[in-house]
C-alpha cells in the first residue's frame, strides 16, 4: 500500500524547463505528451495536444481569467503555432504523467513560472505611473497638481 502511495505521489508531479526560442518545435513537443507555456507580455498560453486537435488556453499573468481555443491538426496550423515561438517572450516546456488532471497541471507550471522568473529577476512588474506618487502625508501628487498650486500662488 506505502508503495503505491509513493508511486502515486512520483506520477503527480511535473518537469519545467525552458525552451530556447531558436530551438522550439511546440508541436513536436505537445504531439510527444507535453505541454507548452508561452509567457507574451502579460499573457500565458499553454498549449497542448489532445484527441487528435491542439488545444490552448489563454489567460493575463497570474489571472483566473482566460479563454480556450483548439485547432484542427493540419499543416496551417501547424506552422502557425510553430512560428508563435518567434513572438513569445519566454518559452516552458512542462512535461507531466497524461493522467494528471489538465488544469493542476497548468496551475503548478505557472507557479514555477512565476517562481522562476522572480528568482531570475524577470518577473513582469505591474504598470507604474511615473508621473504620480504620494508624498510623506500619503496624498497623492503629480505635476498636473503642482502646477495649479504653482498657478493659484502667482
Amino acid at each position: 500500500m506505502a508503495e503505491k502511495q509513493e508511486r502515486r505521489k512520483r506520477e503527480q508531479k511535473i518537469q519545467l524547463s525552458p525552451l530556447k526560442k531558436e530551438e522550439a518545435k511546440i508541436t513536436k513537443s505537445v504531439k510527444e505528451g507535453d505541454m507548452v507555456a508561452v509567457l507574451s507580455g502579460m499573457e500565458m498560453m499553454y498549449i497542448f495536444y489532445y484527441m487528435g486537435s491542439y488545444h490552448c488556453f489563454i489567460h493575463p499573468f497570474d489571472s483566473e481569467e482566460g479563454r480556450r481555443k483548439a485547432w484542427e491538426d493540419n499543416e496551417r496550423n501547424t506552422a502557425m503555432l510553430d512560428n508563435l515561438s518567434a513572438a513569445a517572450d519566454q518559452l516552458f516546456l512542462v512535461k507531466f504523467d497524461p493522467t494528471m488532471n489538465l488544469m493542476g497541471v497548468m496551475v503548478a507550471a505557472e507557479k514555477g513560472i512565476i517562481s522562476f522568473l522572480d528568482m531570475t529577476g524577470q518577473l513582469p512588474a505591474e504598470d507604474m505611473d511615473f508621473m504620480s506618487w504620494q508624498n510623506p502625508s500619503g496624498d497623492s501628487e503629480s505635476d498636473s497638481d503642482t502646477l495649479k498650486e504653482k498657478e493659484k500662488d502667482a
